[in-house]
């Protein structure tokens, strides 16, 4: 058999595409080239299929080898093409001799040089892909298995080396499956929580937050508590279900962070705290190569910029697209992918540069003109996006001295949000309050016709935007909700109002 193909795939975003791996042995010039639009780590590819196919008993072929990875028109990157291509090139050569190769298999898995297979990235979203398109199985590194484990109803086929492989295509000789780590308890983040001392106004914003998937601002003077807080909120958080940890999963596995180590039932709900020094791509993602950003790692998490202003306003604008879709649409020249980034954002902020302004205790150095220049850091567009807005006051020592525990008070708020959550996700078609759509508003978010006269009279007085009225509206719910109350009653509008207005000038 001069030619040989065997079918594979490329992540896209956090989809696929199918790609075809054909292999042509012909007598001529010894030589190996890989066509089809490859990525350097493609290209690679010949030097470790090579050594692979040496070290695994095989013998290269002195042959003129033409490797073409189909469609052409598509860019294609990734060590997983190592495995199909070095089994293609056996079954060319006639080194495994069958007469047909198995097209309801998909195959994936990087090479090491001494023929054993290596871990990849995106594996989960083959995986998903492959059983949405019709595959029956797909045989993929041993290192990847409890991965791919989270998609039911396809036979997964663990291999740990190109032996294996040919084994599974000679004799359909299933390897032994890895047993799937025991499951461990997901990372309890209550210290953080419980280290909070006063804060009441801070701690019921950040549990309304939290039940609703709302943004929050907190400004205050430094040491006011307000990092510890937001660092709280992952205390607060219910454990991901299983379709969200599915696209935690997917994200983190594309981008590289997947820790294979940890069992994947451990995965919590992601907090991503990035410098305020991080890069424009660092944050929305893309590059050269697209890869998710900061905002698609904390899908289904939080995404925690302290010090706000301090981040460049490329990176701040950037968040535009994302908190009002959930989304993010990374466009380069040769490529435009879509990642998840459906995050509750936490910001911190001081009030000016030295971060004392109004404080009764220290004096602020900054002048008018320095402070009015530090709050434009931050643009309107970007203010009306955010839900809740908290001004954190520096705690007298007197509260310090006298530590309390609120530990029983922890398990009674995580029931609270859980319930809530629950609610919303019953009522709402499975989106929290903070996601309820414009069209979905006016039926979801009843007012009593006393708190409707009131939100209309705090409107007209403070200049509400349309986007400023569903945003209250949102966290209203989220409060009636944690209250047990079917509508928006006066109380749930007055508490929702003074996170709206209550920003200093």
């Amino acid at each position: 058999m001069a030619l040989a193909k065997i079918r594979s795939a490329v992540v896209s975003g956090i989809s696929a595409t199918a790609v075809e791996v054909e292999v042509d042995v012909a007598s001529g010039l010894p030589g190996f080239i890989i066509v089809g639009l490859a990525d350097k780590a493609v290209e690679e590819s010949r030097e470790r299929v090579r050594s692979a196919i040496k070290h695994s008993g095989f013998s290269f072929p002195l042959s003129r080898i033409t490797v073409h990875l189909a469609p052409s028109e598509k860019k294609k990157s990734g060590v997983h093409f190592d495995l199909p291509i070095a089994l293609a090139i056996l079954v060319a050569d006639g080194q495994l001799k069958t007469k047909t190769l198995p097209t309801n298999a998909l195959f994936l898995g990087g090479l090491s040089l001494d023929g054993r297979t290596q871990a990849i990235n995106g594996t989960l979203v083959l995986v998903e892909w492959a059983r949405n398109n019709g595959f029956d199985r797909v045989v993929l590194p041993s290192e990847n298995y409890e991965e791919s484990l989270l998609v039911e109803g396809i036979d997964l086929v663990p291999v740990s080396s190109l032996n294996e492989v040919a084994e599974l295509i000679l004799h359909d000789t299933l390897p032994p499956k890895p047993t799937p780590s025991l499951r461990h308890a997901e990372e309890d983040h209550s210290t953080d929580w419980l280290q909070i001392q006063g804060q009441e106004k801070a701690k019921r914003a950040a549990v309304i937050s939290a039940a609703g998937g709302h943004n929050l601002l907190m400004e205050g003077p430094p040491g006011a508590g307000k990092t510890l807080i937001a660092r709280g909120i992952r205390a607060l958080l219910p454990a991901l279900n299983r379709d969200e940890k599915i696209e935690v999963v997917k994200v983190h596995s594309v981008a590289g962070e997947l820790d294979r180590s940890a069992p994947v039932d451990s995965i919590g709900r992601p907090f991503r705290s990035p410098h305020h020094t991080a890069s424009h791509i660092s944050i929305v993602g893309g590059g050269t190569h697209p890869r998710p950003g900061e905002i698609s790692l904390a899908h289904h998490g939080v995404l925690f910029l302290d010090e706000l202003p301090e981040f460049n306003r490329l990176v701040t604008e950037s968040l535009r697209q994302p908190l009002e879709d959930a989304e993010i649409n990374v466009a380069r020249v040769n490529e435009s992918v879509r990642y998840p980034a459906n995050f509750m954002l936490v910001a911190t902020m001081n009030p000016c540069p030295c971060g004392w302004f109004g404080s009764a205790t220290h004096e602020c150095i900054c002048s008018a003109h320095a402070i009015s220049q530090y709050r434009k850091k931050i643009s309107g567009p970007i203010m009306d996006r955010i839900d809740i807005y908290l001004n954190v006051p520096a705690l007298p020592i007197a509260k310090l001295q006298n530590p309390e525990s609120h530990s029983k008070e922890l398990q009674t708020l995580r029931q609270l949000i859980a319930q809530a959550q629950d609610l919303a996700r019953q009522r709402n078609g499975k989106v929290l309050n903070g996601r309820i759509s414009p069209a979905s508003i006016s039926k979801i978010c009843q007012t009593d016709p006393a708190a409707a006269k009131l939100i209309e009279q705090a409107g007209d007085k403070f200049g509400l935007t349309g986007r400023g009225y569903h945003k209250l509206l949102r966290v209203a719910r989220t409060i009636a909700d944690l209250n047990h109350h079917e509508n928006i009653g006066v109380s749930e509008a007055a508490e929702a109002l003074q996170y709206r207005f209550n920003r200093a000038s």
